[in-house]
């Protein structure tokens, strides 16, 4: 993940004017103000301009003597501070840091609690983020020194933009649920004092949220970035950045068409400000995007390209596009020329840090090519050391996508038990990367939702003695006025006190019944939401079962020889998916016990579009009436329209001729309905040679249309038809 840093001191100065205020200041604490703006508008143009860095060192020394001349702290710890930074600039860490103590102590001593955050804050980059022990050193100078002195400066936004800070470092220590924590902490700040330039924050939460899996959050907050950019009218390379999460976010959702757009807006962006590095790396997504969309020969010619007019020595510009080349051309199949791009990713890998994040992008295109080449022993062993990098570095992402590579690996070499126990462990971690996230959140909601109870409860309390103490003050009044007239109060209050002694027992009685009322709503209510809870887990798991199914048979079909041997394989995956897609649906769904149909067959004929790569030759022309169906009659007819919709695919355009298959399903009357599938294809007639591959799908649909009692028929004349009509009373 890209760091992104707290903006400590960052002014840009106008020092046009600087030159003639400082030949008209006074020896005054002014002047020390003016030579510290000097020197620090001359150390942020340096960026390694020895120049540059000479004239902020000749201001900074002005402001110091000064400053002890006139005995200004502030401004002696201000030019220590500044030392510090531009000795660290100077690879002078050491002495660095032993200027910062100094500006630390004299800030400490008066009390100036903002500039000694500011302090702390500097001190803190000091340590790299790259070893183990000096990021929790980071860690603890930023949230045990830092932070507390903001809190006492009183400066909310320094509050959060040091809290910002504090969250990112966390989550490069692979504690994501805290690191979200401390960053709704700090948005909460900025909203607070209605901040509105949120767009570093929001992208830092959705590159959070990405991490832990929840890809829903994760874009949600690169939106927000999105737009809280727009408002800002920021064109800066941040938009890079920006668009380039919610590619990736859009990718992890299986969305490639929408990632592929978004990329390609970062890719502008990058090649706007000629940053070379940003441009490799998108190039890398780009085409990788390419391959998921079944394009591989594109992404090839992208890569190309990018190799002619991006030539670059960044080594990590060299290790994305290593990876991507060997992940296209072992996609085409050209193996040799993938071997090359395996063996340089493998050099490249050894002049990085055994442990550094980048090492990521060489293990899993690596491992992948070793199993498409059959080099399963060097797969084996380096998906071993995968877990060993994965484990080290916290990434639990990539390790779970190992478990993944495992079960591939054993289901090759016919270790099936290890491999369904590895594709258990896949599923279970992708579940758990976003359960953890989820439950740390409700937790908080509900520690939320407690305090609000609590200070209701506290108001209605103060209410009720404020209400109290009004009676009591009346009843007073009321005394003074009807002394002549005692004998009449006394009945009247003996009446009233009876009469609330009655009241008070009827609402005694009322209020246990009401008690005992909500007890069983409670209970009620409870057994409601487990049922629901564990009907949506059991589709789940047998969405999975089928997943996990479907994947065995992939695998086992690469080493099928007859051609009908593999085609009856795919169609039963097909089958498999038809009837998983309705398991997924029904979880995914409000409604446990029916299926909205529309949506069921958009996704599944987008599928099966999908599977046979028609998506250029065969449109598809979908009228389906907003109908739901139970579990009973979802399953026969995702059957009967998989069935269908396949022998239209396979036998009606032949040499991959255009067409349009057309599916309907509507209301005859009001408990009939009938769905037709037809083409405008070649029709029965002209396709009888293939008949006979067609019966066992025939049968089956037959068999089907009488499990619903059924009306089925098909013609085949100017292209195929297919009609069933059923009885269906919701």
């Amino acid at each position: 993940m890209v760091h992104v840093a707290f903006a400590a001191r960052r002014i840009d100065y106008d020092v046009a004017g600087f030159p003639f205020q400082l030949k008209q200041s006074k020896e005054d604490t002014t002047r020390v103000i003016l030579l510290l703006q000097l020197s620090d508008h001359y150390f942020h143009k340096a960026s390694g301009d020895t120049k540059y860095l000479d004239s902020s060192l000749l201001y900074e020394y002005a402001a110091e003597q000064l400053s002890k001349k006139l005995n200004y702290p502030k401004g002696i710890g201000n030019s220590y501070e500044q030392l510090s930074k531009i000795l660290h600039v100077q690879n002078n860490t050491a002495k660095a840091r032993t200027f910062a103590d100094k500006a630390i102590e004299i800030f400490k001593a008066h009390d100036l609690f903002l500039e000694l955050g500011y302090a702390y804050y500097d001190l803190s980059g000091y340590y790299s983020i790259n070893t183990s022990d000096e990021l929790t050193e980071r860690i603890r100078i930023v949230e045990q020194l830092a932070l507390p002195a903001f809190q006492k400066s009183g400066n909310i936004l320094k509050e959060a933009d040091v809290l910002k800070e504090l969250a990112d470092l966390v989550q490069l220590t692979g504690n994501y649920s805290r690191a979200l924590a401390i960053l709704h902490r700090s948005l909460q700040l900025y909203q607070s004092i209605q901040y509105t330039k949120l767009e570093d924050i929001y992208d830092l939460l959705g590159a959070v949220y990405s991490v832990t899996g929840n890809n829903e959050q994760a874009l949600k907050y690169g939106l927000l970035s999105l737009n809280a950019a727009a408002a800002a009218n920021d064109t800066s390379i941040q938009l890079a950045t920006i668009f380039n999460r919610i590619g990736s976010t859009y990718n992890r959702m299986k969305k490639y068409n929408a990632a592929y757009e978004y990329f390609q807006k970062a890719l502008t962006v990058a090649k706007k400000y000629n940053n070379r590095e940003t441009i490799d790396l998108l190039i890398s997504k780009i085409s990788r995007t390419l391959i998921a969309l079944n394009k591989p020969h594109e992404a090839l010619e992208v890569l190309q390209e990018a190799q002619q007019k991006y030539p670059s020595e960044d080594i990590y510009s060299r290790l994305y596009l290593t990876a991507s080349f060997l992940m296209t051309y072992k996609e085409l199949k050209q193996y040799q020329q993938a071997q090359k791009y395996c063996d340089q990713l493998l050099d490249i890998s050894k002049n990085l840090d055994k442990y550094e994040p980048d090492q990521s992008e060489v293990q899993y295109p690596v491992t992948e090519f070793y199993l498409a080449t059959h080099q399963y022993e060097l797969a084996r062993k380096h998906l071993a050391q995968s877990d060993t990098f994965y484990k080290a570095i916290q990434s639990p992402l990539e390790l779970n996508q190992n478990h993944f590579l495992w079960f591939k690996l054993d289901s090759i070499q016919g270790n099936y038990l290890a491999a369904i126990a590895h594709y258990q462990m896949y599923k279970t971690l992708s579940d758990s990367l976003l359960n953890e996230t989820t439950s740390k959140h409700i937790e908080q909601l509900q520690v939320e939702f407690e305090t609000e109870k609590k200070d209701q409860d506290i108001k209605m309390l103060e209410n009720a003695t404020k209400l109290q103490q009004n009676r009591l003050t009346q009843a007073n009044h009321t005394r003074n006025w009807i002394i002549g007239a005692v004998l009449l109060l006394l009945v009247i209050i003996g009446l009233q006190a009876n009469n609330s002694w009655i009241k008070q027992q009827a609402n005694k009685k009322l209020k246990v019944q009401q008690q005992e009322i909500e007890k069983k709503n409670s209970a009620l209510q409870h057994l409601i939401t487990e049922k629901e809870w564990l009907i949506k887990e059991i589709h789940h798991r047998v969405k999975n079962n089928f997943h996990t199914v479907s994947g065995l048979l992939a695998t086992q079909s690469e080493y099928l020889k007859t051609n009908e041997a593999i085609e009856a394989v795919s169609e039963s995956h097909h089958r498999i998916q038809a009837m998983s897609l309705i398991h997924q649906k029904l979880y995914q769904s409000d409604n446990l016990s029916a299926i909205y149909m529309p949506d069921y067959v958009y996704e599944l004929a987008d599928y099966l579009r999908d599977s046979f790569n028609i998506r250029k030759s065969v449109q598809f022309n979908l009228q389906i009436e907003p109908i739901e169906l139970n579990l009973s009659h979802c399953i026969p007819l995702g059957l009967i329209m998989n069935e269908a919709i396949t022998n239209s695919i396979k036998y009606a355009f032949p040499d991959k001729k255009n067409g349009t298959i057309c599916i309907s399903l509507k209301h005859t009357s009001e408990s009939n309905l009938q769905l037709t599938i037809s083409d405008d294809g070649v029709g029965l007639r002209q396709n009888l040679a293939t008949q006979s591959h067609q019966s066992m799908g025939m049968k089956l649909m037959y068999g089907l249309s009488e499990d619903i009692d059924g009306k089925f028929s098909i013609t085949g004349h100017n292209g195929t038809e297919i009609t069933l009509e059923f009885i269906y009373d919701a």
